[in-house]
């Protein structure tokens, strides 16, 4: 991949500051407030510096790279599909103030558009919304949501909702079930705004999944190329070499389907964004679970890290729709 001289130093800037601040209980408003990575995709009209998915591809590689425990990929995801459309919150998302996430899966049928129970009804003016949403990233956190349901997409106030966490497989991202008893809401887009808001996210997850899969897999080759057996290093061993090759054609393989769908052009994204996503995503799940088998006994351990990138990669795999839904779903957009 090819990047220009400002997307380089984005990316040096960035796992700078992630390598020394990235467990900071307060690396939130260090994230916001010195690098003002939220205001990256937001207009300079709100506050934003106005830049393209690519650059946020990258804050998101390096993210996930260090496995952030905040909540940026939502706020950022959602800032994106929202756009001018919620003008009024854009600020305080670009300045950090304000947490925003997407509202998507729901009870018995997850994360499928086609049959949301979630309603919005016209009253006085404005909307009021019932329903329930499960496994709502950072829902708990969140000041704002953007809620797919029947009818388009709607903003609500967290302080509306019910919220109630969940317990997760990767406690470095929470999740939480929002029950919207009556919610008031604005509607910001149709179904058609749902829809991309939920490929954004796709893409969002694929591109900090390639940062994921990226970290194990050099992680391991210098376990390989330290650890000795029988007086040389573990990397001298042939079938140990061919392990990690297969796995790096996988990440450069999700590496090239990432960076295609961050530049595709707005009507291939509904192709390009759950595509990149199940290709990325696999990856990563492949590398970290064959990551805790090459780093041998240590790799069992919870002092290693090995089990926390496999647990994002595990996660992040399910999240906005499986590997086979999502196949599925990129046939049917495809036509094929």
């Amino acid at each position: 991949m090819t990047y220009s001289q400002e997307q380089e130093q984005l990316r040096e800037t960035l796992r700078a500051f992630l390598a020394r601040f990235g467990d900071d209980k307060e690396v939130w408003g260090r994230l916001t407030g010195e690098l003002g990575l939220t205001a990256l995709a937001i207009d300079e009209r709100y506050g934003g510096f106005g830049a393209t998915l690519a650059e946020v591809g990258i804050a998101l590689e390096e993210t996930g790279r260090a496995l952030l425990a905040a909540p940026y990929l939502p706020t950022v995801a959602t800032a994106a599909a929202l756009g001018e459309a919620a003008a009024d919150e854009l600020p305080g998302i670009a300045a950090g103030t304000t947490v925003a996430t997407l509202a998507v899966a729901e009870p018995g049928t997850a994360w499928r558009l086609d049959a949301l129970a979630t309603t919005a009804r016209e009253s006085g003016g404005g909307w009021r919304l019932d329903g329930v949403k499960e496994y709502v990233l950072d829902g708990q956190h969140a000041d704002l949501l953007a809620v797919v349901a029947e009818g388009g997409l709607f903003l609500v106030r967290a302080e509306e909702t019910r919220r109630t966490g969940h317990s997760t497989l990767d406690q470095t991202r929470p999740q939480a079930r929002v029950v919207f008893d009556g919610a008031p809401g604005v509607r910001v887009g149709d179904g058609r705004a749902a829809a991309h808001a939920v490929d954004l996210h796709l893409l969002a997850l694929a591109a900090e999944s390639v940062g994921v899969a990226r970290a194990s897999l050099e992680a391991t080759a210098a376990h390989l190329l330290t650890r000795t057996q029988f007086g040389v290093p573990l990397a001298t061993f042939q079938a140990l070499r061919h392990r990690v090759a297969d796995l790096a054609v996988k990440v450069e393989a999700a590496t090239s389907t990432v960076w295609y769908a961050l530049r595709a052009d707005p009507d291939e994204l509904p192709v390009a964004a759950p595509l990149a996503k199940v290709v990325a995503t696999e990856a990563a799940y492949a590398v970290t679970a064959e990551s805790i088998q090459l780093h041998g006994g240590i790799g069992f351990t919870w002092e290693h890290d090995a089990h926390r990138y496999f647990k994002r990669a595990t996660a992040n795999r399910l999240l906005f729709g499986d590997p086979v839904t999502l196949r599925r779903l990129v046939g049917a957009r495809a036509g094929i």
